[in-house]
């Protein structure tokens, strides 16, 4: 298909940056600020203004990964934040064509052949008709997130052509939003700070990131208010071990294990359904008994983590909700557990003596705490004994077995907890005066789009991918707090809380992100999209024009 005017200079942007291949924890990522810093300086205002474009890079990154900022300043305070990441799942997707996966123009003819020979399933059919129709355009990265990226900088780039700027307009570039998104985490918290240097007052923030449609398009040309939560709460299990030809004087942890999948799987009581919203139900990601070696030794412990997305709920709920379930899971479980010695004469079996314990990862350590007089340094030196490389659900499984020990508790229990990275659940407060404002902005802009731009966009509550939204929004402090005393590793904690800022997400769509056939829809990614991002900031930066002419002009060098 033939593109104009800005939407041609989205498609330019997509390709220049989907051909800089910035898969994550690769040196395309860390090197890819570089080239963006590159891009960013060849307008015309950033050549003037230098140093309006710098990268600054993640405090404690392991990857020494950047975010990049580019301010384009104007007349007042008033400011909107355009962000999305820049990283990119990898390619080994891609099989044959993992050599032009980054170069969208030479994979297009490629996906066609082979696809006209080997499409088998519905989805691959249709990519082949999407891609021969030519209103889309493949490439890893060119929906997720690429395009989003050039809807914020034809925004930018419009904006400083303006010969009078009403407020001003910052583009924010962050890393590493596929793995544990170090860079929203880092730069989010730092932004009202950010905006007191620069003299800044930040209205809204516009996050960038992709949405799937397999339909016509009414699904993925949305705005979203808000975002789904994740939260990877983990069981620690204790059982009663003995030898195996003993089997009745013993309480198996792989029984009690497998209860407890049974009861947290897919269980509406254990699904957000806050605003009379239906959440994506738990599902274990990880199911395992820890005992390292064989002998006929019954496993004594077991380790089980769940994901768990929340829209509405709290950390405290969640984790709550958890344990009801986790009781009657146990509860069961020793009660057949009775019943089967009954069957088999015995009526003394070690399941008849037991009685379950539920608490969490804060009430062990507190009751490890008790129970150790050098616990301060024995834990420490535990922790720093560990292998640098495991991850946060493993490193969480060794420190909680560690904090078990130095109980002196006793099975059959389990301790409940959560083993790796927390995002927070954000959404607009109509509530709120200055996020109510946000969202009249919005609503009058995708009220007027279709008249505008053609299209319906239609305004969804809930972001159901994880997002750095989660970073720009605002959240409970003492929802961290529960969180971080729950969270073993420490690395894992929310050392600063969100931004606090009024956040949506109005981004690109396409299809099968993250699969070797990702591709955008142009008339709307490249066509429409950069003209609703355009809309919502002159409107916000434009509304209540009297009072936005804050005193003074933020038009110095930074």
């Amino acid at each position: 298909m033939t593109l104009t005017g800005t939407a041609e200079r989205a498609k330019e942007l997509t390709v220049r940056m989907v051909r800089a291949a910035s898969v994550s924890q690769s040196g395309g990522e860390q090197g890819f600020p570089d080239g963006l810093v590159e891009l960013l300086r060849e307008m015309p205002y950033f050549q003037a203004h230098p140093q309006d474009v710098w990268v600054e890079p993640i405090e404690n990154d392991p990857l020494g990964r950047r975010n990049v900022y580019a301010l384009v300043r104007g007349n007042g305070a008033k400011s909107v934040v355009l962000t999305g990441h820049y990283d990119v799942v990898d390619v080994r997707n891609y099989g044959p064509h993992v050599d032009v996966a980054f170069d969208p123009e030479a994979l297009l003819p490629r996906l066609i052949a082979d696809l006209e020979v080997n499409a088998r399933s519905e989805a691959e059919h249709r990519a082949l008709a999407d891609l021969k129709g030519g209103e889309f355009l493949p490439g890893r990265g060119a929906l997720d997130m690429k395009s989003g990226l050039a809807a914020g900088l034809v925004a930018l780039e419009r904006f400083a052509a303006l010969p009078e700027r009403v407020g001003n307009v910052l583009f924010l570039a962050v890393a590493d939003e596929e793995i544990s998104s170090h860079g929203a985490r880092w730069a989010a918290p730092n932004l009202n700070a950010l905006a007191g240097r620069e003299g800044l007052k930040i209205v809204g923030v516009i996050n960038l990131d992709a949405t799937g449609d397999n339909g016509d398009g009414s699904a993925g040309q949305a705005v979203y208010v808000g975002t789904v939560g994740k939260l990877l709460v983990s069981a620690f299990v204790v059982g009663v071990d003995t030898h195996a030809g003993y089997a009745l004087d013993g309480v198996n942890v792989n029984f009690l294990t497998s209860e407890l999948a049974r009861a947290f799987e897919g269980h509406p009581d254990l699904t957000d359904t806050s605003a009379g919203l239906v959440g994506t139900p738990p599902t274990i990601l990880k199911q395992m008994d820890l005992k390292t070696h064989y002998d006929v030794t019954t496993p004594a412990r077991a380790w089980l983590c769940v994901n768990a997305l929340t829209h509405g709920w709290d950390a405290e709920t969640v984790l709550t909700r958890f344990q009801a379930q986790a009781g009657g899971a146990l509860h069961q479980a020793l009660t057949t557990l009775r019943e089967r010695a009954e069957a088999l004469g015995e009526g003394r079996s070690a399941a008849h003596g037991a009685t379950p314990l539920v608490l969490t990862y804060a009430e062990l350590l507190k009751a490890a705490q008790a129970h150790t007089s050098n616990f301060d340094s024995e834990f420490q030196a535990f922790q720093q004994g560990l292998p640098a490389g495991l991850d946060y659900p493993t490193r969480s499984a060794h420190l909680t077995g560690w904090l078990w020990d130095a109980s002196g508790l006793l099975g059959p229990a389990v301790v409940l907890g959560f083993a790796s990275l927390h995002y927070p659940n954000t959404t607009l407060n109509e509530q709120e005066s200055a996020e109510a404002r946000f969202l009249q902005v919005v609503r009058q802009v995708m009220h007027d789009a279709p008249a505008r731009h053609g299209v319906t966009v239609t305004e969804r509550p809930i972001f159901t991918g994880i997002s750095d939204m989660s970073w720009f929004g605002q959240t409970d402090p003492a929802d961290i707090a529960f969180v971080n005393a729950n969270t073993p590793v420490q690395a894992a904690h929310i050392h600063a809380p969100p931004a606090g800022l009024p956040c949506i997400n109005l981004g690109p769509w396409g299809r099968d992100y993250h699969q070797w056939l990702e591709r955008v829809h142009m008339p709307y990614s490249f066509g429409v999209l950069p003209e609703l991002v355009w809309d919502i900031t002159q409107a916000l930066l434009t509304a209540d024009r009297s009072t936005a002419v804050e005193s003074s002009v933020v038009m110095s060098a930074r």
